[in-house]
């Protein structure tokens, strides 16, 4: 192969012992094809980090978490792949004493507003509701879910630039396993 690692090609040749007639030898001189040599380090590649999600808590010590996706693995030697996931405390306010239900409610009425003030027009454009939160990522640990408006209609007087899809990203399952 031509280059001293990565992709290149390789060929071979052969020579005629003796004149041919022409016409008479129509076999190939020369064959080429490509080749891969495994010695070139390929390093790991990472997706921008995503924004942070919201605190997993209302009230009280939470934490928000942000997460990068590898888009390739290395390979042969290189990089090894940094953090996919940080973690970082955040505390909205104290909690206020009182019953898991009344807080619960609370949660559920503030994201039923959320769903509906964003189902409005936004930015010149109309949006389908939330989708519902996917899957937890993991048991324990500090997973993360996810949930995503889409763009119903762009209207003429909207730059579509500001008419975008949107995505949501929250912690779950944050106890120790």
């Amino acid at each position: 192969a031509l280059p001293i690692s990565g992709k290149g090609m390789r060929t071979r040749q052969r020579m005629l012992k003796s004149p041919a007639e022409l016409g008479d030898c129509n076999e190939e001189l020369e064959q080429v094809e490509r080749c891969m040599l495994p010695e070139c380090p390929i390093d790991c590649e990472l997706t921008e980090w995503s924004q942070w999600s919201e605190c997993n808590k209302s009230c009280g010590k939470g934490h928000m978490i942000r997460t990068r996706i590898i888009t390739m693995e290395p390979q042969f030697g290189g990089a090894l792949c940094p953090e996919t996931v940080q973690r970082k405390k955040c505390r909205i306010r104290k909690c206020l004493r009182s019953s898991g239900t009344e807080k619960r409610r609370f949660k559920e009425a503030r994201e039923k507003r959320r769903s509906e003030n964003a189902k409005e027009e936004v930015d010149g454009c109309k949006m389908k509701p939330w989708t519902a939160w996917t899957e937890c990522t993991k048991s324990c640990g500090g997973g993360i879910q996810e949930r995503f408006m889409t763009v119903k209609k762009r209207f003429k007087s909207s730059q579509f630039t500001s008419c975008k899809d949107k995505k949501e990203i929250r912690a779950c399952h944050v106890q120790p396993c």
